[in-house]
């Protein structure tokens, strides 16, 4: 990358040093780095670590975007120092371009297109540890607290004869949840089955889930199996499962109780079905149930075991290898594209109401924007964002950072307001004009 557009594109502070509200009584930190599609752990004491591309570094990076020597980190007392040493690109805590810094829990570390988290607390070594001689899990990236407590419960409910039952807003990833149990368990060479139970037609509901007889109704001019006869030895996920009709949901009932299913039209027993089943909403069931639109006793068959998926919002730090990931997914599409820090810094101070749908849609309209095909810069993200208009500069845009994008603008105060992402009120307000 052009060191000239990196420090214009980048730069929040000047050679102050920044101080950040510390936990208390950590002695040694553990961090967690990201680079590209993987992550790492770290133990910083009071000897300095470097962290560059060199040989000499003590974490040897392979980001082109590090400097030879790019940073040290060390532990000062209880705090985590963290000191550049005359990067090219620069050192970021937070969305700050710092020279020296202190950081505590959860702060992110970033240098240039690698993320490094910090955990501080001994539960939290022995968590990181423990979670980081697991194999990944496919489709649950981030390296936020949340996100390891969900990986690991995921592995425990994986192997599971059960239900589950996933929560989360739309957008968070609810099939890719149940997948992540599919795959982890011992169903995994078995079919996973998706099913979104808004879409299926009302008067086709119990034969689309349960199959049908030849003749049954007519247009059923085959005999048809179902999700259910589908997902045999396999999981059946049911996603927006509060859709599902209420004259469905006793068989639904049945069906999870270790009864024998019959086909619509079947004049037999039926046959019992070896079906794991995960279920999924983005409603509150519970009030569904207490307004009867839902049957009680359903909803705590399928409550054996609840999956909450934290929103975007509620966890930024995750969203820089998130974004990655969706990057790199849609390598084939996009071609090889990074995120510049002043990208990532904007894309975590949006609150994300489309969770990673969202994100994964902002960073397809970037082509569209780019001046540079294998670089997306926090303009490109400012000019795609649909955010509601503020009334005031949010918190994470400073007077310096402000006063920075005026001057890459050359005084132009509307193309630093879309850079900021303000309205041009708001930034004339923001940098004293």
């Amino acid at each position: 990358m052009d060191r000239t557009e990196r420090n214009a594109e980048s730069e929040r502070t000047s050679d102050a040093t920044i101080e950040i509200p510390l936990m208390p009584g950590a002695r040694t930190f553990t961090l967690e780095v990201f680079e590209g599609d993987t992550s790492r752990l770290h133990t910083i004491d009071e000897v300095p670590k470097v962290f560059g591309s060199s040989r000499s570094a003590e974490v040897r990076l392979s980001d082109r975007t590090v400097s030879g020597t790019h940073c040290a980190l060390s532990v000062d007392g209880d705090r985590l120092l963290v000191r550049d040493l005359g990067s090219t690109n620069g050192t970021f805590v937070g969305c700050a371009r710092v020279e020296q810094a202190w950081a505590s829990a959860g702060a992110t570390i970033t240098i240039g297109e690698t993320q490094i988290v910090v955990h501080a607390y001994a539960e939290e070594h022995q968590r990181a540890s423990m979670w980081a001689k697991e194999a990944p899990l496919e489709g649950i990236a981030g390296g936020s607290l949340a996100m390891r407590k969900l990986a690991a419960r995921v592995r425990r409910l994986s192997n599971m004869a059960a239900p589950v039952l996933i929560l989360g807003e739309t957008g968070t990833g609810k099939e890719l949840v149940a997948r992540a149990l599919h795959d982890a368990g011992r169903r995994a060479e078995g079919p996973f089955v998706p099913v979104n139970v808004a879409a299926l037609p009302r008067d086709l509901v119990e034969s689309l889930l349960f199959g049908h007889e030849r003749g049954a109704f007519t247009g059923a001019v085959h005999k048809q199996y179902g999700a259910f006869g589908d997902a045999e030895q396999g999981t059946l996920f049911l996603d927006e499962i509060g859709e599902l009709p209420l004259d469905a949901q006793p068989k639904l009932l049945r069906a999870l109780d270790g009864y024998a299913i019959k086909r619509v039209g079947e004049r037999g027993a039926g046959e019992r079905a070896d079906v794991r089943v995960i279920a999924a909403t983005h409603k509150s069931l519970a009030s569904d149930v207490a307004e009867s639109r839902f049957r009680r006793d359903l909803y705590h068959r399928l409550e054996a075991f609840v999956i909450e998926i934290p929103p975007l919002r509620e966890r930024p730090g995750d969203i820089a290898a998130i974004a990655r990931r969706l990057l790199f997914l849609h390598a084939d599409e996009l071609g090889e594209r990074s995120l510049t820090p002043g990208a990532l810094a904007r894309l975590s101070a949006h609150d994300w109401p489309g969770n990673v749908r969202e994100l994964r849609n902002v960073l397809l309209r970037t082509t569209e924007v780019a001046e540079d095909p294998r670089l997306i810069t926090e303009a490109c993200i400012s000019s795609v964002l649909r955010t509601k208009t503020p009334s005031g500069p949010p918190p994470e845009i400073t007077k310096d950072y402000a006063g920075s994008l005026l001057k890459k603008a050359r005084g132009n105060v509307a193309a630093a307001a879309r850079a900021a992402g303000l309205p041009r009120t708001s930034f004339r307000k923001l940098v004293g004009r």
